[in-house]
């Protein structure tokens, strides 16, 4: 029994789910006058995520005067705005989608980090804890609230708590131990820092992508006489700005920020 090809429409969805944003501009662009609501939205997703808001924004909004448009999709324009500096526009639009409190986690921790990109990591730590009120079980809502509420000024021991609760939740998430580590240097407290850094392999410390996190603790084990362990953090340091410089910039919107 012989089965129908495949749409243009769901081609370009497998290149989107593929990664290859490119190709899905190349299959949509060209009929951009033509395009269904479904399929703007498709080449708005693809083209904020290629690192191009002004033509994003602008599929997105035509897609919008057809039919409503996913939470996905709008919280992908909210951030097309917060690129082209229409701050107050991004701001409003991520409220409105956060106050419904009815999106899953993933969704609403996209939106904080679009707050605290737009500089709002208050709004940024509400959103979280809207996130932990629904399910306290979300260790991420947990760790990314405690990088909000050091980047609004808070005491750093209110970041300490929030991390540490993350880490009960996902005791084996390297990036929260990483980011304890980090907090732990900051607050001078080495000893504390080193006994949570050995609990690392050689293999997690290379899963680490936070280039400050790393030259911290490098120099932080350099002082106490790691300095194995201070290389290991210093050449992932330059694997990451080996990568960073043969990458072409993208706009992921679905990953969260380290």
């Amino acid at each position: 029994m012989s089965t129908s090809p495949p749409s243009s429409f769901d081609q370009a969805w497998q290149f989107y789910h593929r990664g290859e944003y490119a190709e899905v501009v190349g299959k949509l662009q060209p009929r951009s006058e033509e395009l269904s609501a479904e399929e703007l939205q498709l080449l708005g997703l693809a083209l904020h995520d290629l690192g191009r808001p002004l033509e994003a924004a602008d599929a997105i909004e035509k897609a919008s005067l057809i039919c409503p448009v996913s939470d996905e999709v709008r919280i992908a324009l909210a951030s097309c705005y917060a690129q082209l500096r229409r701050t107050d526009l991004a701001r409003e639009l991520y409220l409105q989608l956060a106050l419904s409190r009815k999106l899953p986690p993933a969704l609403m921790l996209r939106i904080a980090a679009g707050l605290e990109a737009i500089d709002a990591p208050q709004l940024a730590m509400q959103v979280c804890e809207w996130i932990t009120e629904q399910d306290d079980s979300i260790a991420q809502a947990y760790y990314d609230m405690g990088r909000y509420a050091a980047c609004a000024g808070q005491p750093l021991y209110i970041t300490e708590v929030l991390t540490i609760r993350a880490l009960q939740l996902e005791p084996q998430n390297v990036q929260f131990r990483v980011g304890l580590v980090s907090l732990l240097i900051q607050l001078r407290r080495d000893d504390e820092a080193i006994r949570e850094l050995l609990l690392l392999s050689r293999s997690d410390l290379q899963q680490v992508r936070c280039f400050s996190c790393l030259e911290r603790i490098a120099e932080m084990l350099q002082r106490h006489g790691h300095t194995a362990l201070a290389r290991d953090c210093r050449a992932q340091v330059a694997r990451l700005r080996s990568v960073d410089r043969n990458d072409p910039p993208t706009n992921i919107h679905r990953e969260a920020k380290q």
